[in-house]
């Protein structure tokens, strides 16, 4: 890492937590104040940063307006399942995306740009060994930190909007997370030792995706797809994809163009696989 990356780093992380006590965190809330002029919403709480994002879109919010909040009472991850978001410890946001109103856009890949642009991100930030698991997750070793809900209205294969719902595990201990998902879960501050500044990294981070994705709708998925396959927990593996009322297993053998995972059976055939989650 070059020493002006380091300093940066250094603004970043506010302070070394000793090994064997971890308890005696200081309160880290959000900075309105950088907020201001960004399109930036701030809350407290909400049941959920897509939601509130989802109303703006439809009451006329600009593209790349971005709702964050200290904590999510009903966070929501895919297949319905439940996200937790406790106060002032993660970041938990979502922005909307207006593709070009101009013609078709194939936002099906939204979901793997993000993580890869995330992975990428921390890796180089934090020399993190951050991995992209299709087609949501971000991992660290086999625990997953982070994850990403997107949502689309779309009407005569025309999108209206995307959104990019975001939930990173920051400054969480181990003691933190509920028993049921305590073994499978981690967080920066696990991970490394340090709190961070979550004000500072969410604008590092809205900053990057912003850049993302207007490359994303001049050029699509093809400048990101070897970001992803670089950084990705999947190809190569045989794995097992479930969604509802249905699974399969197979080997990962790559990415269509879209985004979704080529798969090939016991009996060589290969499936394309748009939706699902692996298991």
């Amino acid at each position: 890492m070059k020493k002006t990356e380091k300093l940066k780093v250094n603004r970043l992380i506010e302070n070394q937590i000793p090994g064997g006590n971890r308890h005696d965190r200081m309160p880290d809330l959000l900075d309105l104040q950088r907020f201001e002029n960004k399109n930036i919403y701030y809350y407290k709480a909400v049941d959920s940063t897509n939601l509130v994002a989802r109303k703006l879109a439809e009451e006329g919010a600009c593209a790349f307006s971005t709702v964050v909040a200290e904590e999510q009472k009903k966070g929501r991850g895919r297949l319905g399942r439940g996200w937790f978001s406790p106060r002032g410890t993660g970041l938990w946001f979502s922005m909307l995306l207006r593709p070009d109103d101009s013609g078709y856009f194939d936002a099906s890949p939204s979901t793997l740009v993000t993580a890869a642009v995330l992975a990428d991100f921390l890796r180089t930030r934090f020399e993190l060994p951050v991995q992209v698991k299709w087609p949501n997750d971000l991992l660290i070793g086999k625990k997953k930190f982070g994850g990403i809900l997107t949502e689309i209205k779309a009407e005569f294969g025309r999108i209206n909007y995307l959104i990019v719902g975001i939930g990173l595990n920051i400054n969480q201990l181990e003691t933190d997370f509920p028993a049921e998902i305590g073994q499978k879960s981690t967080s920066l501050l696990i991970e490394t030792g340090r709190l961070f500044n979550r004000t500072e990294l969410f604008l590092l981070i809205r900053d990057e995706l912003e850049k993302a994705y207007r490359l994303f709708f001049a050029e699509g998925f093809s400048p990101f797809s070897r970001l992803w396959e670089k950084y990705n927990s999947t190809l190569g593996q045989t794995v097992t994809v479930c969604w509802p009322g249905g699974t399969m297993r197979g080997k990962a053998l790559g990415l269509a163009k879209n985004g979704a995972l080529l798969l090939q059976d016991k009996d060589g055939d290969i499936h394309t696989v748009n939706y699902g989650e692996l298991i």
